[in-house]
């Protein structure tokens, strides 16, 4: 690999300690980075409203890949520069069927998320805690009819089942892919399916980004620890999973970081950014 000019993350999991905070060690390690004219890239399922305070206080972020690569938004110009959408007619098709199942869904459209209003009151049966209830109520619109809202959408960049039943889950992932292989089926945490267009994913976004600022992906570092992020650590030039990562992620990683309570993506920048 070359001199390291850019470094991508996950946000939970990774950056964040379980309790969902940016150590001032990590965030300290990221601004000192940055002020060697490294780029400092989010890399999130989530849409760039719907990303913490903590991570849009960071003033040398200017780029954020966001909903698993189906948009990079430019964050000093405020405006969206790479979108990848699930197109309308599909994403309908999916309602259906989540509706037949009766699990609990959302959609992002055009830098907006969606939830139908019944699905919406009944959040807290299927979240890990108060603070995942808090974060996608805060940044979901509930709304009565859901194919309703997407009539004049330009497409979807991101859907999302929630559901606390393991074995529901991992039979959706794997039957999913096959009734819609035209989809990209992953998950970020426990309980969630994350469904975007094949193009959007973080390695894809990570090749986009890193060409539009003629960095070569030989000199990037990016850091996961769920099924999301696998692309990106495949992709990247130094690809690096949490020690608190899924084994699927480590296996393939070039360097296994210490964990996310661990200071984890401070540790590895200090080791791939300062230590040449």
């Amino acid at each position: 690999m070359g001199q390291v000019k850019l470094v991508a993350f996950d946000l939970d999991g990774t950056l964040f300690n379980d309790k969902k905070e940016v150590t001032p060690e990590t965030f300290a390690t990221l601004e000192q980075a940055a002020n060697m004219g490294v780029e400092i890239v989010p890399a999130t399922g989530r849409f760039w409203n719907a990303i913490p305070e903590s991570i849009k206080a960071m003033k040398f972020v200017n780029y954020a890949l966001t909903l698993n690569g189906a948009a990079i938004f430019d964050v000093k110009a405020g405006r969206t520069i790479y979108e990848c959408a699930i197109p309308i007619h599909r994403a309908e098709t999916l309602c259906r069927v989540f509706d037949d199942l009766g699990v609990i869904y959302d959609l992002v459209a055009e830098g907006s998320g969606y939830m139908r209003r019944d699905l919406y009151d009944r959040l807290a049966d299927v979240m890990i805690g108060e603070w995942q209830v808090k974060v996608v109520r805060d940044m979901r619109l509930p709304v009565d009819d859901v194919y309703e809202t997407l009539r004049g959408k330009n497409g979807v960049q991101k859907m999302q089942i929630y559901t606390l039943d393991k074995t529901l889950r991992e039979n959706l992932l794997k039957s999913l892919p096959h009734v819609f292989p035209k989809l990209l089926f992953t998950s970020s945490v426990p309980n969630n399916i994350e469904i975007n267009d094949p193009k959007a994913n973080k390695g894809d976004g990570l090749k986009f980004l890193a060409e539009y600022l003629s960095i070569p992906i030989e000199s990037t570092l990016a850091f996961g620890d769920g099924l999301n992020d696998m692309s990106m650590i495949q992709s990247a030039g130094v690809g690096a999973a949490m020690s608190n990562g899924i084994p699927e992620l480590k296996e393939i990683a070039d360097y296994i970081a210490p964990s996310n309570n661990e200071n984890g993506v401070a540790e590895g920048v200090k080791r791939f950014c300062f230590a040449q």
